[in-house]
């Protein structure tokens, strides 16, 4: 059995966050796997010549001339290479993946067969840095219950970054749509239409939150015009295909949910006792708590901003974010 990695990597990201992603890899369980990983990196002014002596057996890196199609293009651009691979494991450079991630999930998809693409619950490996953070991290758990329940229901999963492990033959005939503000949305409306699904994998997978209210925003801007695009092109398809109610109903409510992001507001006070789990004191704790109800609000502004822009036909700004070195 063969899996290969891909992973890009934007002009912006600094070579300490790369070197963190190769030990993270490395440190894989491969057992019984022939695995392979790409870093596709894209034309930047950083000298990346230190990587090359980073890396291990089976790491390869694959400089691009330029950032044609960025993240889809970059991916795009190493499936050619793949030729030989069962499964496909997508990551980005701050994912940090559990030992057992490459195992839990192929053995989720060898098991389904009407399943495409396997992936764990996300966590937050930088929480600790502020208030905000520390809030994004309740905001993953509230996503890995409703990763639990749409599971469960056999409902639509929308995995971010389509970060996980895909059969590799359905990747390669899907491609990326370099023209999408968010291609991991376009890929995962076309694993449901062709009547697939996505699966939630006994397992867990770290990434990085924004820092910086000014970086959550641009972040979110982005992640809900790739939504509203998607609603405008998939609507028809999917209230006609031939999948089940369960599929079409929590696909239009992860479209449209976002807008409506405040009046999840009151509800908040449910994950009181993770709050509490993240919280050094009940000062904290309560701050979160505001925090949170105010992020809730924020959602559906920063869904209304990608809604106008969507109208006027502007492109949302795709920008560095600061890293932490996790």
């Amino acid at each position: 059995m063969n899996v290969c990695a891909i992973i890009p990597v934007a002009p912006s990201e600094p070579n300490v966050l790369v070197e963190k992603s190769i030990e993270s890899l490395a440190a894989l369980d491969w057992s019984g796997i022939d695995f392979d990983a790409y870093y596709v990196i894209d034309k930047s002014s950083n000298d990346r010549r230190d990587l090359f002596g980073l890396l291990p057996p089976h790491f390869h890196i694959i400089l691009r001339n330029g950032n044609r199609g960025r993240r889809a293009g970059a991916i795009n651009d190493v499936l050619s290479l793949t030729a030989g691979a069962d499964y496909l494991a997508i990551f980005d450079v701050d994912s940090r993946p559990r030992a057992d991630f490459l195992e839990a999930c192929v053995r989720k998809l060898a098991a389904t067969p009407d399943a495409v693409l396997a992936s764990g619950c996300r966590f937050v490996t930088n929480k600790d840095v502020n208030s905000l953070t520390k809030i994004i991290a309740i905001e993953y758990k509230f996503f890995c219950d409703m990763y639990r329940f749409f599971n469960w229901s056999r409902g639509f999963i929308q995995f971010n970054g389509v970060i996980g492990v895909s059969k590799a033959d359905f990747l390669r005939a899907a491609g990326f749509d370099e023209r999408c503000s968010c291609e991991d949305v376009d890929i995962n409306e076309k694993i449901y239409l062709s009547g697939n699904r996505a699966l939630l994998a006994n397992t867990r997978i770290g990434e990085q939150a924004p820092t910086s209210i000014r970086d959550l925003y641009r972040q979110r801007v982005r992640w809900f015009r790739g939504a509203v695009e998607e609603f405008r092109k998939y609507l028809g398809p999917m209230l006609l295909a031939r999948v089940p109610f369960s599929v079409k109903g929590t696909w239009l409510g992860s479209v449209t949910v976002p807008f409506f992001s405040y009046l999840f507001a009151p509800f908040v006070v449910i994950y009181a006792r993770a709050i509490a789990a993240e919280s050094d004191s009940w000062s904290e704790s309560f701050k979160i708590l505001l925090g949170l109800a105010g992020y809730a609000c924020v959602m559906t502004l920063c869904a209304t901003v990608a809604f106008g822009q969507h109208l006027t036909s502007r492109r949302s700004e795709w920008a560095g974010v600061v890293r932490s070195e996790v």
